[in-house]
């Protein structure tokens, strides 16, 4: 399966006894699809992933699976350090039906390049199910780069695409010139995103997605139309909102965002907080100013 278009990184709604909240979560895969977004991306960073225990991972997967029940694609997140945690719970979301798994590159122990490869062909063996890389340097330390997801590319069967969130724009468009033509490179930071997509990247996962996804929607649709000028000119009248929604650590005013749109509970998990009222007053200026 090729993933390409707006993938919505799901948060995960929580209730005050921090249980996930499965009335919020089927509401908002509701409100996804019927936004029109192409694919949904249930953990991941942005789901509270390395929060979250083995068992709420799970019930996420379960309650995703069953309410999005094949209207749109659904891929898993992995943010697992370790190989058998994220084969456990890839072998869990494949058994529930996932169609793929976005899996970040192993961080911590901080692995050589070709530790990399090793990690992603184990993974390709273990789980054969269609694989996202998932590059996130900022967060992990480690970052994958595009000669590496070439050798990945060509030493694996089910690599079908990455979620590239390197803030080195070089190094996103060397990624399409190498690979872009074999997988789906899809963009990760919002600030970006756009252009990537013009430089031929195959679409975005993105965490802004949740409050906006119309504005995602629209984005595409004009970069598959070739309305590139016009494209940009929304992008900039967007990234006040992108401003405000990582003021503090995502998904905290994500949360708060999307409360304030009727969306989800505000409640997140320890180490994270709740939003700040400072930022949630600056979330209720910026909100207004984006058309949805």
């Amino acid at each position: 399966m090729a993933f390409e278009g707006i993938t919505t990184a799901l948060v995960t709604p929580l209730d005050a006894q921090i249980e996930v909240d499965e009335k919020a979560l089927a509401e908002l895969i509701d409100f996804q699809i019927k936004s029109g977004v192409h694919n949904l991306l249930a953990l991941g960073g942005t789901g509270e992933y390395s929060s979250l225990s083995n068992a709420q991972r799970k019930q996420v997967i379960d309650i995703t699976i069953r309410e999005v029940n094949g209207r749109v694609p659904v891929m898993v997140g992995i943010v697992d350090p370790g190989i058998g945690d994220a084969i456990d719970i890839g072998s869990y979301a494949k058994e529930a039906g996932a169609d793929g798994l976005l899996i970040v590159t192993p961080f911590y122990v901080r692995p050589t390049q070709e530790g990399i490869v090793e990690y992603y062909k184990k993974l390709d063996a273990a789980l054969d199910l269609p694989i996202l890389l998932y590059n996130m340097p900022a967060k992990t330390g480690v970052n994958m780069l595009p000669n590496t997801v070439e050798t990945i590319v060509k030493e694996t069967k089910n690599v079908v695409g990455i979620k590239e969130c390197s803030v080195d724009f070089a190094q996103t468009v060397e990624l399409i010139r190498l690979v872009g033509d074999k997988i789906s490179v899809l963009a990760g930071e919002e600030y970006a995103a756009v252009a990537s997509m013009i430089f031929g990247a195959k679409g975005a996962i993105m965490a802004s997605a949740n409050v906006i996804p119309e504005v995602w929607m629209e984005f595409y649709d004009l970069i598959q139309k070739g309305e590139t000028e016009k494209a940009i000119g929304k992008n900039f009248e967007a990234y006040p909102m992108f401003n405000a929604i990582f003021l503090e650590g995502n998904p905290g005013p994500l949360k708060a965002a999307m409360k304030l749109r009727g969306l989800t509970t505000e409640q997140v998990n320890i180490p994270l907080l709740n939003a700040k009222d400072s930022t949630v007053a600056a979330l209720k200026k910026i909100l207004p100013t984006v058309e949805v």
